[in-house]
């Protein structure tokens, strides 16, 4: 039966093959111009691609940018545990020179039979700790054995990880110290050929070989050996900075989109040094690059652009075969490990190359094949193509058709001043305002930059829509724009974001303080934040979206005592929750 399906399956996978090769040797007859305006279908000119080819869904910013907000809502209302039993842990952070380590974080992860075991807490002075370990989610095990780990964490982001060890039965638990390493650092700035600062560049680096990493993501801590790579984006003056780095060798790349790229591999050794100070220059080769403007010439920031391949037809000189087709995607493809988005599509037969612009309306492509090209957009509903594109040419414009605009200027709400790193998003209909606290941001997000806080969304839908924003260190926001109609231009749509709060709160009954007892935060009878008071009944979280929280603490003998908590919109808060029996 198997072998009958040979031929007809040979028949079709030629048939698919030559349908390909003659779709990608039709030659396209645009005109040689570095400039495009707004093109409806009925007046676009006959390319290589047919403009039934467009969707629409390709040209959504949104997907070619990871969403940095990610939910961490329980699924179900926060119940106290049956058991109240908690235990002491105890122990001392240190530098590898022995000098303890002030004001860390320190987390303890249960394991095995203590898998949903945890709590939280600081350093003191001396980096000295001792915290409470509960489970606020006890949903049982087969395992035997009790194992943990401790994980501590400073404010700029070194961690350390301690080995698994057994916990015994008992009030408290002492752990070995937790060593953080020497801090290695690497740092530099991303400048053009004729010496400019470049913001927004995305610096990649690499190590030579395994090194340790320590991390704090999943269930429990780890630390692995492995090869380690990461990335960072420069700043408004081109600065770039990678903190904590694992002693090594380590190749640098730039990927910098409209600036160009450097590709070459520049080794920096932190192997025996604390830092190293590295400048690296972008350059242009074999680009495509150029800017997106509307019909009064302002730029379009977050305009997703393709680059198309249009193969050479036979009447310009080529062969028109399947080789001129593979020669520019072999070159293509030599860049595509580092290129612009973790998910673009590699430049394959029937792909694009992608490019989203950004606040100056800028686009670019860089170590692009020998071969004709064609740049298409599309924002909103106004589609602009642009024929004959070659690379290393002047800058090429892609001109839309602005018709309803949304912009404004995004601002902290405790300084008032503009915040200039973010993700902006919109979407059609409306949204709740408040703050949520569930919403987080991922350690990974990727956050574009805006001079001034300014932003503008080109065409959206005449219709109810929300934006919304984040920023590292803030809690997203949310606003509703309820009456755009077609023509609209909305110029005031300014967004304020919350600062996240480092909260301090001293728990007290009856004016008391409450030491040593686990501590819920819960916002929507789900748990938002938890962790525990110390020896002088006093709580800290850090990063705690502003918001009305109820306070629960259940004490040893079984106790339930809550409070409320409001939590402002400043960095830094101190408060005192007085708690009573709950009802």
């Amino acid at each position: 039966m198997g072998q009958k399906l040979l031929v007809p399956l040979g028949v079709l996978a030629l048939v698919v093959l030559g349908a390909l090769a003659f779709w990608f040797l039709m030659p396209g007859d645009s005109p040689n111009v570095n400039s495009a305006k707004d093109n409806t279908p009925e007046e676009a000119p006959l390319e290589s691609v047919s403009p039934l080819d467009i969707n629409p869904e390709d040209f959504k910013p949104e997907k070619h940018t990871p969403d940095p907000v990610v939910s961490e809502r329980p699924a179900q209302p926060f119940e106290a545990p049956t058991e109240s039993r908690r235990f002491l842990v105890s122990g001392r952070v240190v530098f590898a020179s022995g000098i303890g380590v002030a004001d860390a974080q320190v987390h303890f992860f249960g394991e095995q039979k203590l898998r949903d075991w945890r709590a939280s807490g600081f350093t003191d002075d001396m980096g000295y700790y001792r915290i409470v370990a509960w489970a606020p989610d006890p949903r049982g095990t087969v395992a035997s054995d009790a194992f943990g780990r401790v994980a501590a964490e400073t404010s700029d982001g070194a961690i350390a990880v301690s080995e698994s060890t057994p916990i015994p039965d008992g009030d408290e638990v002492i752990f070995p110290d937790v060593v953080l390493a020497e801090a290695h650092i690497i740092e530099g700035q991303i400048l053009t050929e004729s010496g400019e600062p470049v913001p927004g560049a995305q610096i990649t680096a690499r190590s030579a070989g395994r090194v340790d990493v320590a991390s704090l993501r999943g269930r429990s801590p780890s630390v692995t050996n492995r090869p380690y790579v990461t990335s960072v984006t420069s700043d408004a003056t081109g600065r770039y900075s990678f903190k904590h780095m694992p002693p090594a060798e380590y190749g640098l790349t730039v990927a910098a989109d409209y600036f160009g790229e450097n590709l070459e591999r520049t080794v920096v050794d932190i192997r025996n040094a604390p830092s190293a100070w590295q400048d690296l220059t972008v350059k242009l080769s074999n680009h495509v690059r150029g800017r997106v403007v509307d019909d009064t010439g302002q730029p379009v920031g977050g305009a997703v652009v393709q680059l198309r391949l249009a193969p050479k037809s036979k009447t310009e000189g080529s062969n028109g075969d399947v080789n001129d087709v593979k020669n520019t995607l072999e070159a293509v493809d030599r860049t595509d490990g580092v290129r612009r988005f973790d998910n673009a599509a590699r430049l394959q037969p029937g792909s694009r190359s992608i490019c989203v612009t950004d606040a100056a309306g800028r686009f670019g492509f860089g170590n692009r094949g020998d071969g004709n090209f064609e740049l298409v957009t599309r924002v909103g509903e106004s589609e602009t193509r642009l024929g004959d594109v070659k690379i290393n040419q002047p800058d090429y414009t892609l001109e839309v058709k602005v018709s309803t605009l949304v912009s404004g200027v995004v601002r902290s709400k405790e300084t008032g001043l503009p915040v200039e790193s973010y993700d902006i998003r919109i979407f059609p209909g409306e949204a709740p305002t408040e703050i949520n606290p569930f919403d987080r941001i991922a350690l990974n997000g990727r956050f574009a930059f805006h001079p001034g806080g300014y932003y503008m969304f080109a065409n959206p839908p005449a219709q109810a829509l929300w934006v919304r924003v984040s920023a590292p260190g803030y809690a997203p926001a949310v606003v509703n724009i309820s009456d755009l109609k077609a023509g609209d231009a909305r110029r005031d749509i300014d967004v304020e974001l919350h600062p996240l709060c480092d909260l301090t709160m001293k728990l007290t009954l009856d004016g008391a303080g409450l030491d040593f007892e686990p501590v819920a935060v819960l916002f929507d009878d789900r748990l938002a934040y938890d962790g525990c008071t110390n020896e002088i009944g006093v709580c800290r979280l850090l990063d705690v979206a502003p918001q009305t929280y109820k306070v629960r603490l259940i004490s040893a003998d079984g106790t339930k005592l809550e409070g409320t908590v409001v939590v402002p919109s400043q960095r830094e808060a101190s408060v005192e929750v007085k708690l009573s029996p709950a009802s």
